[in-house]
Order: C-alpha cells, then sequence, then structure tokens
C-alpha cells in the first residue's frame, strides 16, 4: 500500500464505515489508481478483523473503484480516458434521460424540495471549499433522480457507472475547477426538469453530462 494509514475503527458495525473511509481515500487521492490494498493490514491498521474489511472491497468492486483477482492483491481501479468518454458517459446519459422521463408524471412538492435542498448543500460545500462534500452532492442529486424513476435496477448500474467517472476525473484534476457553472448548471436543469419538457430537457442534460466533447467530454456533472 502507499504511504496513507487508515484510522482505527471504534464502531462494531463496520461495513458501511469502511467502505465510506476507504472510498473517500480514494476519492481524496490519497489512494491512487494502482495502489494496493492489502486486507491484513488494512485490519491492523483500522483495529478490526478482515470480515467487514472483505465485505467492505466487494462493494467498492461492485461500484468499479476496486479491481481484484483470484489470489493476488486487490488494487484501486485505474480508467483510462476512452473508457469515460466512449462508454461511461453515454451509459449514463442514456439512464438519466431514461429515468427523468419516467419520473416527471409523479413529479411533486416534496421530490421538487428534495432536489432544492441538495442544490443548497452543493452551494455550501462550495463556500467551504469542500470539494468532496461538494462531489457527494453532486452525485447524491443525480442519484435522486434515478431514485425518482422507482427502477431500482438502474441505480444499480449508475452507481458504478459514475463512481468510475469521478475517479477518473479526479486523477486527471479536471473535476470542480470552477464552481459558478456547476452549481448554475444543477440550477437550469431542475427549472427545465419543472417545465415538464423533455424535448428541452434531453440536450441540456447532454451537455451537462457530456460537455464539450472536443474537450475529453464530461465538464463536471
Amino acid at each position: 500500500m502507499s504511504e496513507f494509514r487508515f484510522e482505527e475503527q471504534k464502531t462494531t458495525s463496520l461495513r458501511h464505515k469502511i467502505t465510506e473511509e476507504i472510498r473517500k481515500a480514494i476519492f481524496q487521492g490519497k489512494l491512487k489508481p494502482g495502489d494496493r490494498l492489502r486486507e491484513t493490514e488494512m485490519a491492523n491498521q483500522m483495529g478490526v478483523s478482515r470480515g467487514p474489511i472483505r465485505e467492505a472491497i466487494r462493494m467498492l468492486e461492485q461500484e468499479g473503484v476496486l479491481y481484484s483477482q483470484p489470489y493476488k492483491d486487490t488494487m484501486v481501479a485505474e480508467i483510462s480516458r476512452e473508457e469515460v468518454t466512449e462508454v461511461l458517459l453515454p451509459m449514463r446519459l442514456t439512464l438519466e434521460t431514461f429515468a427523468i422521463s419516467k419520473a416527471l408524471p409523479a413529479l411533486d412538492d416534496q421530490h421538487i424540495a428534495n432536489l432544492s435542498q441538495l442544490i443548497e448543500d452543493m452551494k455550501k460545500a462550495a463556500a467551504d471549499n469542500d470539494l468532496y462534500r461538494l462531489a457527494d452532492c453532486d452525485l447524491a442529486f443525480h442519484e435522486y433522480l434515478l431514485t425518482m424513476s422507482e427502477m431500482p435496477n438502474m441505480l444499480g448500474i449508475w452507481t458504478s457507472i459514475c463512481n468510475r467517472i469521478r475517479l477518473h476525473f479526479i486523477v486527471e484534476g479536471r473535476a470542480y475547477e470552477d464552481f459558478t457553472p456547476l452549481l448554475q448548471d444543477h440550477e437550469l436543469l431542475l427549472h427545465t426538469i419543472l417545465e415538464g419538457d423533455m424535448e428541452r430537457i434531453k440536450p441540456l442534460l447532454a451537455h451537462h453530462i457530456l460537455g464539450d466533447p472536443s474537450a475529453g467530454g464530461h465538464r463536471h456533472g
């Protein structure tokens, strides 16, 4: 493993907490693509058994940010620009477009309030210059759009796609360079969703997710 060390864990119900600790270390750049994660070493650092470590690793493998081979170490995944721009971003756009179209007929005041609150949370994170929390709020906004469609199988696909995209752009240092367009785009997207016109939503969502193809696709999102 790298020089990064995990903190000792104090609670007994650990799988989700350990998963979040590993995910956070990856998305903050403390663990980088290609770094090896060794269960025994991690268990010793966290003060836990290998069982919850193994469960957390399995969950992060499903998200696509860790990669394991039988009888070999687990590594932080490496994702190419080609995979992101040619495969993952178009898949994400398809999922979110379909989810919004399914969700529009059932859109209510509670949905609107929840989405608006997530944008406010993004603004607070941006004001605090908390990039990790800002990224989480950004993803939570889009995840909520998926949950509104009430198609849980799609959410699992989206989670693995968006986390791999997030890892790629963190590594490239291109995420959240300017907060203003990020916040404005989410507000405009929500306003357009409230109008309920999919023909206006589609190009706006495509621009939001794909951005400028000549610059490698994704702007933020």
